[in-house]
């Protein structure tokens, strides 16, 4: 069996589920069955956390956000790898390369990790990212859909079932199954974040934009605080353009004393042990990486009833389904939790048997080598 060159293409310029998804599909690639690169548009973290992972790198930062030039870095880095075949993510990278590619009879693959008309708030920008998308779509080969509703979404914008394949993501589990350094993660964390110790403890890891839904969680929380006595915590962990706004609605709730913004952390195992719960508030979700990462670590998830995430937390089962943008009923699961440990136990078992079972990034890998190889009959 031959060995394939893979030359994958992003944008890069941040550290979110794309970018950890490619670091993990990179990484788990035979050396004796693939030689692959990324393109990153953007010498940044995620640069950084490849080329530390032995992964070669080609970094065109010198060029603006949508600087033509771009198409000539590519064109010149796709004829001087001379990969097999070039899998794409994100409008930006599908675009470029798609365009750079032509002639060179290469297949392009393009992973699709979320839906566009959630990404993209502002009507005018999202107008403009899905012409950017449709209009070069013929000049791809296939489509990886990181979920059902996802590729749903393709063959409701008419591309043809035989181009699409369903892939789940896989993340490594061995970091948030670390269960030895709970008690001092869990120990350290809330010291530093000024939390008892024995209270009870509502997290969420996201991005601070409109998708996320983060003020619908502030506003299920304090709904909370009001009707217990027990005195839980929030914590956020991440940033982003909406963190001024919930910082506001924090001090306008009169929950400074409840709430802590942790900031943006790489520490994510450790700060899921340190909650007692994971809340997931977002409007739409492709998959939604963090709430696999909070079942693996046994930790029990509530999540709105959106895209991919009906696909593996089941009610009361592998987790607590709520509808999106509803605070009150989000502050009634929440309470749930803090109720019933009996439920908890019984969703945490059976989240991590679905995680062990589904999201492995050996099965991940292995799914898309196949489909490489189908691609390039090889």
């Amino acid at each position: 069996m031959s060995k394939l060159r893979v030359l994958h293409v992003i944008g890069g310029g941040e550290f979110g589920g794309a970018e950890q998804h490619i670091l993990n599909l990179v990484s788990a690639f035979s050396a004796d069955e693939v030689d692959v690169a990324v393109v990153c548009f953007y010498d940044s973290l995620f640069a950084s956390k490849l080329k530390e992972a032995g992964i070669t790198v080609f970094a065109l930062n010198q060029f603006g956000r949508f600087d033509l030039r771009l198409l000539r870095a590519l064109r010149d880095t796709f004829h001087s790898f001379h990969p097999a075949i070039i899998h794409t993510h994100g409008v930006k990278a599908n675009f470029f390369s798609r365009l750079a590619a032509r002639g060179l009879h290469v297949p392009l693959v393009t992973t699709m990790h979320s839906s566009l008309r959630y990404d993209y708030a502002s009507p005018l920008a999202y107008a403009i990212v899905s012409l950017m998308e449709r209009c070069t779509r013929q000049w791809n080969r296939h489509y990886i859909a990181i979920s059902g509703a996802l590729a749903n979404i393709l063959r409701g914008q008419g591309v043809a079932d035989r181009c699409i394949s369903v892939i789940y993501n896989g993340m490594d589990l061995s970091p948030y199954r670390q269960t030895q350094l709970r008690d001092e993660d869990r120990a350290r964390l809330r010291a530093e974040w000024d939390i008892p110790q024995h209270s009870f403890v509502f997290g969420s890891v996201a991005r601070f934009v409109p998708v996320k839904g983060l003020p619908v969680l502030v506003d299920a929380f304090a709904r909370l605080v009001q009707r217990t006595s027990s005195r839980p915590y929030l914590v956020l962990v991440g940033d982003g353009p909406e963190r001024a706004g919930l910082e506001e609605q924090v001090r306008r709730l009169g929950l400074e004393d409840f709430v802590r913004f942790a900031g943006f952390r790489q520490d994510i195992p450790a700060c899921l042990h340190a909650c007692d719960a994971f809340v997931h508030s977002s409007y739409y979700e492709g998959l939604g990486y963090t709430i696999i990462e909070a079942m693996a670590s046994e930790v029990p998830v509530i999540a709105s009833k959106v895209g991919g995430v009906k696909e593996f937390v089941f009610h009361e089962d592998t987790g607590l389904l709520v509808e999106p943008g509803d605070p009150a009923a989000l502050s009634q699961a929440m309470e749930r939790l803090l109720q019933s440990e009996q439920l908890v136990d019984s969703m945490v078992r059976h989240a991590l048997e679905k995680v062990e079972r589904s999201f492995t990034i050996e099965q991940m890998a292995a799914h898309i080598l196949a489909l490489y190889r189908k691609l390039t009959n090889s």
